[in-house]
């Protein structure tokens, strides 16, 4: 029975409270990884991609609007600053309004990019049934902390945006469901690349379309397939038609930068 001196005590069920303690570890892991980003050279700005996208982020955006950019160099024309239209145009631009300090919003996008990495990796291992909660802790931290993530996340973050989605690419495919939406939100990630690098965004999609290609042939296979092809195109339609227009007017500067005997040279 139940008195005044003894009540009755309510406990949440055991998985109810694995749920709350996974959670908090992931809160816990995101923290530590946004506190790694906001304690790199503090009050400092980094030239991070375009040092101006930190400074006066809506003037760039501007400028992204036109093929020719007369504000550097004698004028020139601009090279795929239309990827900065979204979304990190307007990341930049919302902590600049809220009044945040340039530094601190880049170090908070770069915080974002970890964390995005961090949790795409997680969820996909769930979904999948890899490992215990533990080793996908572990898998997403190194996933989140690779040499490809370090290497550009100072210099140029805006190319590690690709590779941090790449897991929320396949991830609703893996899930399954309704075809018209695990393509939808899979090319929602997509469309959440940018278009910066339009080589880093192809790259990122070779894991779902092995997923795809690696179903039970079938009509099922077939319509997801179709829908996932025709929502990615339309993702990346509103910076493709820009590359095709740049590509009429822009000479072949990777030919002088990039070629393999040019690098090695």
């Amino acid at each position: 029975m139940q008195t005044a001196d003894h009540p009755t005590l309510v406990q949440q069920p055991p998985d109810r409270q694995e749920r709350t303690t996974y959670g908090l570890q992931l809160f816990a892991v995101c923290a530590a990884l946004t506190a790694l980003a906001l304690k790199q050279a503090p009050a400092r700005l980094v030239g991070d991609t375009k040092l101006d996208l930190a400074i006066a982020p809506l003037r760039l955006m501007s400028r992204a609007l036109h093929l020719w950019d007369p504000s550097r160099d004698f004028g020139v024309t601009q090279n795929q600053n239309y990827g900065y239209l979204f979304p990190m145009g307007p990341f930049f631009a919302l902590g600049r309004a809220i009044g945040l300090p340039a530094w601190a919003v880049q170090r908070l996008w770069w915080a974002l990019l970890l964390c995005v990495a961090f949790l795409g990796l997680v969820r996909l291992a769930e979904a999948l049934g890899i490992g215990t909660r533990t080793s996908r802790l572990l898998g997403g931290l190194a996933f989140a902390l690779s040499p490809r993530v370090l290497s550009t996340l100072g210099p140029i973050s805006v190319e590690s945006l690709p590779y941090c989605l790449a897991p929320w690419v396949l991830l609703p495919l893996v899930r399954g469901g309704s075809p018209r939406r695990a393509a939808a939100r899979s090319a929602v990630a997509v469309l959440c690349m940018g278009a910066v690098n339009a080589v880093a965004v192809l790259a990122a999609l070779p894991p779902a379309v092995l997923w795809l290609l690696t179903r039970e042939p079938g009509p099922a296979r077939r319509r997801l397939m179709a829908w996932w092809t025709g929502c990615v195109l339309l993702a990346c339609a509103w910076w493709l038609v820009p590359l095709l227009l740049l590509g009429r007017y822009s000479p072949p500067f990777l030919d002088f930068i990039e070629s393999a005997s040019t690098t090695p040279r």
